[in-house]
């Protein structure tokens, strides 16, 4: 296999990005070191090694945020706000510190270490729903490392990722559930199909068990046609490769959310990292708001185009211009 189906063989997000847009700038990208999976970036007599799976960016605490209990006790300590919850190993333990720490339902459970919405399980509204919640999450492989899984207060509110370079937020985009919009004469097959035609291959919206369970709740079959500018929400995860949408609001973004944003990545250490951000309202200050999570590694390529709806960030222009400043 020559260099080039290796480098398309790249599954990360972001990287996958990174090295299109490297070679379109005249930066020479090869695999270096195909057992270990390193690639060797040059521009000029500079050179620069990373892992495939690996942004080139520094992570002084990385690895911490890939624990999301450590991360919120990190992020509460200087006053920035997280969902309120718990460390747990049982039901039996889940429903004692419900009543210990005064939350109410809906809650939410999730492994302490994942990512890509694995294992996760939203609006848990019952005692009965959290020992089928767990059922489930035993079942990933983040769970098996752990034992113990993380149950919050659920955030009513919209969800937002936010890239942060060099102490400076440099995109922000509002994330929507895969989700059909009625037009009162289209069955829900053919809103799938019509919006499908406009997704790239794998960012399709998937008609399996979840959406399937979705619809059995509604009352709804894929022959079934939707009132005129009636939304249906198919799934409860924000994964654009399940047909999730992304919505760039840079420029609506208030100033003292970026402030949160920027001081949470500096705490933890990090040159570049994206947070999942919720508030109400994004564009004010007196909005309620919560940070989920940080990821040192983020995928970007849902605040790019063509993915991304709106202006868009060229983020892989920006990490490469970080790592070699000649660029133009």
């Amino acid at each position: 296999m020559n260099q080039q189906q290796e480098l398309k063989k790249i599954k990360h997000g972001g990287m996958k990005s990174l090295v299109k847009r490297a070679i379109e700038l005249g930066i020479k990208v090869s695999i270096f070191s195909p057992e270990h999976s390193l690639l060797k970036f040059e521009l000029n007599k500079k050179v620069l090694f990373t892992k495939k799976g690996e942004l080139p960016m520094e992570k002084r605490m990385g690895d911490m945020t890939r624990n999301k209990s450590l991360t919120k006790i990190i992020l509460s300590e200087i006053g920035i706000s997280t969902s309120k919850g718990f460390l747990a190993m049982s039901s039996n333990e889940t429903f004692r510190l419900l009543k210990k720490n005064k939350i109410s339902f809906p809650i939410i459970i999730k492994p302490v270490d994942s990512s890509l919405a694995k294992g996760v399980t939203w609006n848990i509204g019952s005692k009965n729903e959290i020992g089928k919640a767990i059922s489930d999450l035993k079942k990933v492989s983040a769970f098996k490392k752990t034992k113990g899984f993380l149950v919050e207060k659920m955030f009513i509110g919209d969800e937002f990722r936010v890239l942060v370079l060099e102490k400076k937020v440099i995109s922000c985009v509002k994330k929507v559930p895969a989700s059909l919009i009625g037009d009162g004469k289209s069955t829900i097959k053919q809103l799938i199909k019509t919006f499908d035609k406009k997704r790239k291959k794998g960012f399709t919206i998937k008609i399996d068990a979840i959406a399937k369970d979705t619809l059995k709740k509604n009352d709804l079959t894929l022959s079934s046609v939707l009132t005129k500018d009636f939304v249906l929400k198919l799934r409860n995860n924000l994964n654009m490769s399940d047909g999730g949408r992304c919505i760039d609001c840079t420029e609506e973004m208030h100033a003292s959310f970026k402030d949160i944003c920027e001081q949470a990545i500096s705490a933890l250490g990090l040159t570049y990292g994206g947070l999942d951000f919720m508030t109400k309202d994004i564009t004010s200050k007196k909005s309620p708001y919560i940070i989920i999570e940080v990821n040192s590694n983020p995928f970007y390529n849902m605040h790019e185009k063509p993915l991304v709806e709106g202006k868009g960030t060229d983020v892989s222009f920006k990490v490469l211009k970080n790592i070699f400043p000649e660029l133009k």
